[in-house]
């Protein structure tokens, strides 16, 4: 929330009722710009918002890849520099089956740690411009914020026909 706007915030104690709230806010155009806040990360959420699937899995994928190509760059590098010559075999491609531990372990280390990066990007973490709009929000209740609503409007009303614990006027 890069800058702030004036409207309603709506809690939720269950994930089924802020499921159905997501799922009739996210077409109306009263409620464009809404934002839903999240102690963490849920499919049901996901879906009814209708979000497209994670940009994170490239991030795996160039990792996986780098790591890849790395530990096997790495094998052969040393066989070449430090040759371990066994019945008369020559360094390089002649010892490739036992490159493939070096590569697979190298996979999985750089795959893991751009997967952390990758969720530390797209999810612009950490962002200390953020407010925290209502602290229960962080264990285990989530939050709708309409901007540009009235506490007294159809937006407001509708929150709370879907399940909402509150509706109050907030600065997002």
């Amino acid at each position: 929330m890069s800058e702030s706007k004036q409207g309603i915030f709506a809690v939720f104690k269950y994930l089924d009722h802020v499921c159905t709230a997501i799922e009739k806010v996210k077409d109306r155009e009263d409620c464009e710009g809404h934002e839903i806040f999240s102690p963490t990360s849920y499919h049901e959420i996901e879906h009814a918002a209708g979000f497209k699937s994670s940009p994170v899995r490239f991030f795996t994928l160039a990792g996986g890849l780098t790591g890849v190509c790395s530990g096997f760059a790495l094998a052969l590098v040393l066989d070449y520099d430090y040759p371990l010559v066994v019945g008369g075999k020559s360094a390089g491609f002649a010892s490739i089956p036992a490159y493939v531990i070096l590569g697979f372990e190298l996979t999985i280390l750089f795959g893991a740690l751009m997967t952390i990066l990758g969720v530390l990007i797209m999810g612009r973490i950490p962002n200390p411009k953020i407010k925290i709009l209502d602290k229960r929000l962080t264990d285990d209740h989530f939050g709708i914020f309409v901007p540009g609503a009235a506490i007294d409007g159809p937006q407001a009303k509708l929150l709370k026909e879907c399940g909402a614990l509150e509706v109050r006027s907030a600065q997002g």
